[in-house]
Formats: C-alpha cells, structure tokens, sequence
C-alpha cells in the first residue's frame, strides 16, 4: 500500500523517535525509504554546501538505524521550498506517502502548523500521514507512536460524501487488507438555517446524509472490516470530531484535504489548524487526485 516513503526528518530529538521505530511501516506495506531533509533559506546563497555537509552526517546515521530495522534507503538533501521539495522528491522516485513528523514537547499542542507542515499540507499531492511524537524531557527519550497494529486498531473516517471523501474511502478500503479492526464513519450536517430555506430542508438534508452514512459504512463492511460504526452530528465538524477523539480510543484519522462543505470547513482556515494541534493520534490526510 505504501511501499515507498519520503520520510521528512528535520533531524531533530523526535526524529529521531520516529526512525528508532520506522520499521513498523512494513506493516503498511514500506520496502523503502526516502530519508529526505529540505534545507530551506533564505538570503544565504553560497551556504548550500556548508549546510548538506553539516546536515548528511546526521543522516546517515539516521540512514543505518533505518536499514538495521530492514529497508532499504537513500538520503535526499534538496534545497528549496519544503511543499514543492516534498512533492518533487515524491514523484521522482514514485513515493505513495509523504510523512511529516513533530519535534518539541508536542507537535500538535505547541505547534503542528508551522511553516513547513503548513507548506507541505497546502502543496501535497501525495498522502501526507502527521505523527504525533512526544518526548518525555527535552534531549531525553520519548516514546513513538508508530505501531502497525496499534495505528490500525481503531480509524475515525470523517466524510462530507464529496470526490475527495470518496478518494479516502478507497484509502480506508485498502488499510483493510493491511489488518484494519475498527471504523467510526462520522458526518457533521450542520444544516444552514434561516427564510432563504425552507421549512422541510433540515428534514431532507439531514434524511439523506443519514442515507449516504449507512451506504458508507455498508460499503466498509463489505471489504471485512471487522467493526464498522456510522455517527450522525448535526452539528458543527470540528466539535463533532472532537467528541469523538474525547470519547473513543481512536488510533488514526483519515480524511481528505478538501470538500464540498464539512472537509473544506476544516482544512481551509483556523479549523484545520485546531484539528491538527488537538489531535492526539496520527492523522492521514489525502490530497484531490488532481493535484
């Protein structure tokens, strides 16, 4: 599923996490890996070199602690803007997946959108997963949250039914085949109200998004997924999966990066900055096919 990855390491403690444990994206499916470090300045011309050099011995040692876990690896330093380095980088070498990870006492409290996962996120035209890692004490060991079965345990799958959702869907439909044990299918109506509407309109909306939920989640069961759940919110998106991640033990979100109304409302403002920072799991974001 995703057998080639461009790992984005800013050779920070955390990263450091995530490569002592990276072995545990066989379980997606990873043969190889991109070890990949952007170098992005500005005003600096001329210090491209002395930045590579002090950069590649860091990654080479990031390289062995990679190919002692089983997976092969190249090292990639390219200069320039990190969203269009990632996308480069992941097209030459047809990558399936971008991974960006945290660094700090935690990515998503203290700062998941800052300026180079927010370029990545906006620029993305591959799958982009964001790890969550914590580290005990500055300079000290933490823990990573990559495990192969522990990320497959339980997935919360938001939708708005758009083609963007539909593009997610068939990445749920194949974390299946991979060991997938549960599924929260949620939609958040949120129904405008008001003259311009009529009456009955919130009873329709709200009658055929429920419709398209049990199609959805009918649909999940059908590729054996052994636990399929469908919730309803007529509410607002970002409380509605807020609830969820407060209530459910839930391992890994996936959703698309755009939509028609509920995906778009996150990722297009300070919606998807909040998602991403209260998030405590690991979230899988997919990009339009056209991108």
């Amino acid at each position: 599923m995703f057998e080639k990855i461009v790992l984005a390491t800013d050779l920070s403690p955390a990263w450091n996490e995530i490569v002592a444990c990276a072995g545990e994206f066989k379980a997606l499916g990873c043969k190889q890996v991109i070890l990949t470090y952007v170098i992005s300045v500005k005003f600096m011309a001329g210090m491209e070199g002395i930045l590579q050099s002090s950069a590649r011995p860091k990654l080479e040692a990031q390289q062995q602690q990679l190919e002692a876990q089983g997976l092969r690896v190249t090292i990639e330093i390219p200069m320039g803007l990190p969203g269009d380095s990632l996308n480069e980088i992941a097209c030459r070498y047809g990558a399936d997946l971008i991974v960006v990870g945290s660094h700090g006492q935690s990515l998503w409290r203290e700062g998941v959108l800052g300026c180079f996962t927010c370029a990545v996120l906006h620029n993305a035209q591959y799958p982009v997963l964001l790890l969550n890692v914590r580290l005990k004490m500055p300079g000290h060991p933490g823990s990573c949250q990559i495990s192969g079965a522990e990320v497959l345990r339980h997935v919360l799958f938001p939708t708005d039914f758009s083609a963007i959702s539909s593009r997610a869907l068939e990445y749920v439909d194949r974390l299946a085949a991979k060991g997938l044990s549960q599924v929260t299918v949620l939609n958040a109506l949120d129904v405008p109200g008001g003259d311009a509407y009529p009456p009955e309109f919130q009873e329709m909306a709200e009658a055929k998004a429920r419709e398209s939920l049990d199609a959805w989640a009918e649909r999940l069961k059908s590729v054996a997924i052994p636990q399929v759940h469908s919730i309803f919110d007529a509410g607002r998106p970002l409380p509605a999966i807020l609830r969820i991640l407060e209530s459910q033990n839930i391992s890994l979100i996936v959703m698309g990066t755009q939509g028609k109304g509920f995906i778009k409302e996150i990722f297009l403002g300070s919606v998807a900055h909040n998602v991403s920072r209260l998030a405590a799991c690991p979230v899988l974001l997919i990009p339009p096919e056209s991108r």
